[in-house]
This record gives C-alpha cells, structure tokens and sequence, in this order.
C-alpha cells in the first residue's frame, strides 16, 4: 500500500509543478485587423491596391487615362485601346494614344482590344486580331471592322468570358460562347465597386 501511494505521489509532484502559473484554456484570440474602407469615387473607381505599382488584384481594371481601377462597364464605350494582364501591377486599360506612362513588361501576349463600341480578343505581336471564327453578319459590323479587329466577346458574356480569355493558362484554345464555358464562368469577371454603408 505504502509502495502505490508513493508512486502516485511521485506522479503527481511532477504534474503539480508543470502546471504551476500554466494558463488555465487557451488564450483569447485578439479581434482580426479589419480591411481599411474602400474609397469609391462618385464615378465607381478606386485607388490603385499598391504597395509599388500594383494597381488591382485583377478584381477591377486601372485606367492609365483615368488613374482609377473601374469595372468593365467604364471601358466598353468611349475607351479605344487594350485591356493588359501584367503579371507584376494586375489588370491595365493601356490607351492606343498612349505616349507615355508606365511601361508593361510582363503583359501577356492575349490581350483585350477596345474599339470604343465592341470587345474583341486580340494577340499582341505578330498575332493581331482573333479571326479564325471567320466574319459573319450576326457580329454587327462590317468586312472591314472584322480584318482590323476580328471576332468579339459576346455581348451576353463580356465580364465573365473577357475575364476567362484575359486570364486563361491556354488562351488560344479559349472557347468563346461555349455554354459550358458561359455556365462555368457564371459570377466571374471584373467587381463593381460601391460605396460601404455609413
């Protein structure tokens, strides 16, 4: 008898003084850090996301002629230039009169060019415009829109597929108004911004 209870008491020492001034549970967690407000202009557009030059995180789009990042609606009129995915700022409206400005080092070669009135997936380099659909009445423009721009992004799915091709890992085997692809893509593409409540 006198051999168990020193066991237990050898036993017992040990673990009274382990967990001597030991917390009694775990900690409580400190409240998470909240995102700072988003400003928005009476506009829609919002400040570049930095640090550096990262203007967004591919959720809106910068406008170099606006300095704000905008959703798609901002540029679909009005707007005559590319849409750039640059690997190291996010998502760029690059105007075609552009004479200076940040350069673009590491855009992709598919790109969205703007005409002022249509979207149309386009290659930059020796690819030029997508036209190996082939030009046919239903897109809305004539012969010779089609040869400087070729096909367009349907109008039902600008946002959603605009974004898919803009940031495809094989672009050249994105399959335009495809219903599956439509259906895939649902809620995808470039944010409106709003105003938070106050």
């Amino acid at each position: 008898m006198r051999r168990v209870t020193t066991r237990a008491l050898l036993l017992a020492v040990p673990l009274a003084v382990a967990s001597c001034g030991a917390p009694e549970g775990p900690a409580p967690a400190s409240p998470a850090p909240s995102a700072p407000a988003l400003v928005v202009d009476d506009g829609g557009g919002t400040p570049k996301r930095g640090p550096g030059e990262i203007y967004n995180a591919c959720e809106r789009i910068w406008c170099v002629t606006h300095e704000r990042n905008f959703d798609l609606g901002h540029f679909l009129t009005g707007h005559i230039g590319w849409i750039v995915h640059d690997e190291a700022s996010g998502d760029v409206f690059v105007p075609r009169a552009r004479t200076n400005g940040p350069a673009f080092p590491h855009a992709r070669a598919n790109v969205l060019r703007l005409c002022g009135k249509h979207l149309h997936p386009y290659w930059l380099g020796r690819g030029g415009p997508m036209t190996k659909s082939g030009y046919n009445v239903a897109l809305g423009y004539d012969r010779a829109h089609f040869r400087a721009y070729g096909t367009r992004v349907p109008p039902c799915c600008l946002n959603a597929q605009g974004w898919g091709f803009l940031h495809a890992s094989t672009p050249r085997e994105y399959r335009f108004g495809d219903r599956t692809t439509v259906e895939e893509m649902a809620g995808a593409g470039w944010q409106k911004a709003f105003r938070a409540a106050r």
